[in-house]
């Protein structure tokens, strides 16, 4: 069995090392179930227990939307503890569900009792914070004794959670606090130990049967008219329930049967003392049980009250006959709030009831609250993510520690290649004659680098044919008069003050023309006369041509100058054997235009100055 110690008592460092074990020795780390609640879970054991002889043992399979009845737990096992290894085993294979379950929800269902205590901040804390509840309810998970009238209660012995009545009037009481002992938590914790030894998710929960029948209540009765007195008898006591005409709880009740009757003490007029307090107009009364003998003693007792002292109506409600619970085993409400369909149905507001606020907060998980304060538990283990971030950590060490061996064995397999090479064997002789052929090496190889620079195509002919078929295309209406292309190298730098010498210089190269134009080709040069027209001409070059040197590049700067003017000699009146004789006279513009592109010495087209040989 794995030792947990609380981590408030431990060191960074102990805390490390309990975490390393709860992640090696349990499925923490990898299974999810782990951190789920017990009715989120697919596969669920339900146990009802009133007090009596026998125990209610149902399984429900969430993904299957299916209720069986579970294995029988004896009442003793269930004080005891006793066969909790057995009855896990069992629960764990096939035999109660139509697939091996990979974890549990065990939801304790508690009808032996209703303890109702007195809540000292009731008044304060709903007066501020209007109907929400949240803040006293924690306050009486966490302290009860700071929220209760009675200081002197035992928190080893009881625990409490909250009750709203959200339909009590203005100056009544708003909330109560259900009370149950803590005894059956024994069993429950056997089934966790045992659980964590055969590293299998069980969650656990303990519920409060009447609060959860009261959920159930518009499942079993879809309407309440004009309000009512819902009492629930239980094998030891009978839980009433005041329902205002708008269909909210107003006020609860526990009362005790003595002398093993099944009707308790002065019911007529507790019941008519309850009706007058819920303002209802005529008392009504809905009488819920499964045992047809407990309804027919009720019965029988409030006939005589009605005859003999106030009129009462009530109505019973058998819930052995009734058709929502044909599938359930036991007939038991309580398992409805975790049926996924009596969910869906009743989250819809398919009936009145289900519409109102009480009954909505119920289902959304005031019914379902739990006695057992499995979160104090679930503090002594790491949280999934601190698991998740601790087997990071352990792959990251085993890397870390794989990637230090794997360096120092090459750095060794290195050094000792390197001791052993033939190289240490060399006389100096030998090694001066390596040392000469290396540096002849040297040579050879700076000379083809220059010679591979020197011979890289910097200014081709057809490529300049192309370029004035791309400035100039067909028909553009121009005449060019002269044409001049011219490369050369740039001079070279000086030295510098360090006496630094340059290795290379750029290049200029030129294009200069002169000729007469019309209207058309004007505009294709006025296009040229930025420097956005000039790198995307020089692009469109590059592009046709395959030629780099004419793609712009930082290391290279191109310039335009451009001069337009008028034709003297354009006449637009001349004919046609005058434009056969002089065809200048058809041309209105003249221009004048020359391109330059610099590379600079650092470009890779720039001529080396050092000699190859």
């Amino acid at each position: 069995m794995l030792s947990i110690t609380d981590p408030c008592e431990l060191k960074a460092s102990d805390i490390y090392r309990q975490a390393r074990t709860v992640a090696s020795k349990t499925s923490r780390g990898a299974d999810s179930h782990w951190y789920r609640m017990p009715e989120e879970l697919p596969w669920q054991w339900h146990l009802w227990f009133d007090g009596g002889r026998e125990v209610c043992s149902a399984v429900f399979s969430k993904q299957h939307q299916s209720w069986r009845p579970g294995p029988t737990l004896p009442l003793a096992n269930l004080t005891t503890g006793e066969g909790v290894g057995e009855i896990l085993g069992e629960l764990m294979s096939a035999a109660h569900f139509q697939e091996k379950p990979k974890a549990l929800g065990v939801i304790l269902h508690v009808a032996d009792e209703f303890g109702l205590a007195e809540i000292a901040q009731a008044g304060e804390v709903t007066s501020e914070a209007g109907d929400d509840f949240q803040i006293l309810r924690y306050n009486l998970v966490d302290d009860p004794r700071e929220v209760l009238a009675d200081r002197e209660v035992s928190v080893e012995a009881n625990t409490w959670r909250l009750l709203p009545f959200w339909g009590s009037a203005p100056g009544q009481t708003r909330c109560t606090a259900v009370s149950l002992s803590r005894t059956r938590e024994a069993f429950l914790l056997k089934l966790l130990d045992c659980a964590e030894d055969l590293r299998i998710p069980v969650r656990v929960a303990v519920t409060c049967a009447p609060m959860e029948t009261l959920a159930a209540l518009p499942l079993l009765k879809s309407n309440l008219e004009g309000g009512c007195l819902v009492a629930v008898s239980f094998y030891k006591f009978t839980a009433v329930f005041a329902i205002s005409p708008q269909g909210e709880l107003c006020t609860a009740r526990s009362l005790s049967h003595r002398g093993g009757s099944q009707v308790p003490t002065g019911f007529g007029d507790i019941l008519w003392n309850m009706a007058l307090g819920a303002e209802l107009a005529v008392p009504k009364v809905l009488v819920v049980s499964t045992q047809a003998r407990a309804l027919q003693s009720v019965a029988q007792e409030l006939e005589m009250y009605a005859i003999s002292r106030q009129p009462i109506q009530f109505e019973l409600l058998n819930l052995e006959e009734h058709p929502a619970l044909k599938e359930v085993p036991g007939n038991r409400p309580e398992f409805l709030i975790y049926d996924t369909a009596a969910v869906e149905q009743v989250s819809g507001g398919s009936t009145p009831l289900a519409r109102t606020e009480t009954f909505r907060s119920l289902w959304r998980g005031w019914a379902r609250q739990s006695f057992m304060d499995t979160a104090r538990l679930d503090q002594l283990y790491p949280d999934l993510r601190d698991l998740r971030v601790l087997r990071f950590s352990s792959w990251f060490i085993y890397l870390l520690v794989f990637a230090v061996i794997g360096t120092g064995g090459y750095g060794t397999w290195s050094l000792f290649a390197a001791m052993n090479h033939p190289s240490w064997e060399l006389t100096p002789y030998q090694m001066k004659l390596t040392q000469d052929k290396h540096t002849k090496l040297l040579q050879e190889k700076r000379e083809i680098d220059i010679v591979t620079r020197l011979l890289q195509p910097r200014s081709r002919g057809w490529v300049t044919v192309e370029f004035l078929l791309q400035l100039f295309p067909e028909d553009s209406g121009v005449r060019l008069d002269s044409f001049v292309y011219n490369a050369e190298a740039s001079r070279a730098p000086m030295a510098g003050g360090k006496g630094a010498k340059a290795e290379s210089t750029g290049m200029e190269r030129t294009w200069i023309f002169k000729g007469l134009v019309k209207s058309k080709a004007l505009q294709l040069l006025s296009t040229l006369n930025s420097q956005r027209g000039l790198s995307a001409f020089f692009e469109r070059v590059a592009e046709v041509t395959g030629d780099e040197a004419c793609r712009p590049e930082p290391t290279r700067q191109m310039t335009i100058a451009l001069t337009q003017g008028r034709n003297a000699r354009f006449n637009p009146q001349a004919s046609a054997g005058e434009l056969a004789r002089d065809p200048s006279l058809a041309f209105p513009f003249s221009f004048e235009a020359t391109i330059t592109q610099s590379l600079t010495d650092k470009d890779a087209l720039s001529l080396p100055l050092d000699k190859p040989f």
